[in-house]
């Protein structure tokens, strides 16, 4: 691929690695105790150099790194500082860089949260899932409420002023009491972003053959979600994504704006050039081989149309508060499904939930 950029970037580093599978998830990942650290850092500083010496990025600056997984928080804060030293050795990084990193709640005590903080990471997203034992348990889950509680008063002990809580909603046999639970401890912990995702039943998970929660039960939770969160000073700016005044994630923004990003790690999706995605090999062994052999780790390339992209452009969009020019919504799509804000077209509660429906039809 001969590449040359002068743009600015974003950066997305996958660390497969965790402890155990959660029965929801379809992000490629391996359960290990044995997390080869170092290895996959050499591998991650390897594969960054080459786009580095492509041009990638050359004259611009790195506005955002989200290190995702997988479990990254089960590298070493030291492993985590390495990294993003590491990248910043590449490239050049802008000061007001947002860094951010997941994390599970049973890897998170105050010694490991500072850890984190002096590492350089700005923004941490903890999942939580929920806030009830029982769904935990149903879920995959490893840990329990109080974990989740100590992990983000942790956090902030260790002085972290932009913390993100993962919810699942829609899990079947959920209650609704359940729900506003999550809800109260949202509001007690204050964190200043909430991502609440609809349970998504994934071909090659568990709840693959698990009968869904029923629709309207998953639109009154919906709605209350986003009733109750904007209550407490919460801006609904994307279908799953809340945020208290300036606190949106400028990573997930820039995807959702079709800027250009580089994947690194196994599994990672890149799309730098408009119209070309491609994609490295899932399986981190693999990855760290061909990696090492001085192959390329790319293992598939997309290349999409103009009608294609157009498209692309239109459904991101069309996920966040900003929405898309009204002429080009849909004809004959009820209103009650979006809103007109000047020249723009924003959907409402029950239009994010028919979403698909609509970005169909775009």
């Amino acid at each position: 691929m001969g590449l040359s950029f002068t743009m600015d970037g974003h950066i997305y580093i996958h660390i497969p690695f965790c402890l155990s599978k959660c029965r929801y998830c379809a992000f490629s990942s391996i359960v290990t105790r044995e997390v080869p650290e170092d290895r996959y850092l050499m591998a991650l500083f390897r594969e960054a150099a080459l786009y580095r010496d492509r041009g990638v990025f050359s004259s611009g600056s790195i506005q955002t790194l989200y290190i995702g997984g997988g479990t990254p928080t089960l590298f070493t804060p030291s492993g985590i500082k390495r990294l993003i030293e590491g990248l910043r050795n590449i490239w050049t990084f802008s000061e007001q860089a947002e860094i951010s990193i997941e994390s599970n709640p049973e890897t998170l005590d105050l010694r490991y949260a500072k850890g984190l903080k002096g590492a350089g990471i700005t923004r941490i997203s903890m999942g939580a899932q929920s806030f009830s034992a029982r769904l935990l348990k149903y879920l995959g889950r490893i840990h329990t409420p109080e974990k989740s509680v100590q992990g983000f008063l942790h956090l902030r002990d260790a002085g972290f002023d932009n913390i993100n809580i993962d919810l699942i909603l829609g899990v079947p046999g959920e209650k609704p009491e359940e729900l506003e639970t999550d809800l109260d401890w949202i509001e007690k912990l204050g964190p200043e972003h909430v991502s609440a995702y609809l349970l998504q039943h994934e071909p090659g998970t568990w709840f693959a053959g698990v009968k869904p929660c029923d629709e309207d039960k998953v639109a009154t939770f919906f709605a209350r979600v986003v009733d109750r969160l904007s209550i407490i000073g919460f801006q609904h700016y994307e279908i799953s994504n809340y945020a208290r005044p300036g606190f949106r994630c400028r990573h997930n923004m820039a995807y959702w704006a079709y800027k250009p990003y580089l994947g690194l790690g196994a599994a990672s999706v890149s799309c730098i050039v408009e119209g070309k995605r491609w994609e490295n090999v899932k399986d981190p062994y693999k990855y760290m081989t061909r990696i090492e052999r001085g192959l390329d780790p790319v293992e598939t390339v997309d290349s999409l149309d103009t009608k294609e992209i157009a498209f692309e452009k239109k459904f991101l969009s069309l996920r966040t508060d900003h929405g898309i020019d009204v002429k080009d919504m849909p004809e004959h799509l009820p209103l009650g499904l979006f809103e007109i804000k000047g020249n723009r077209a924003v959907l409402t509660k029950k239009g994010m939930l028919v979403s698909d429906e609509i970005f169909s039809l775009l």
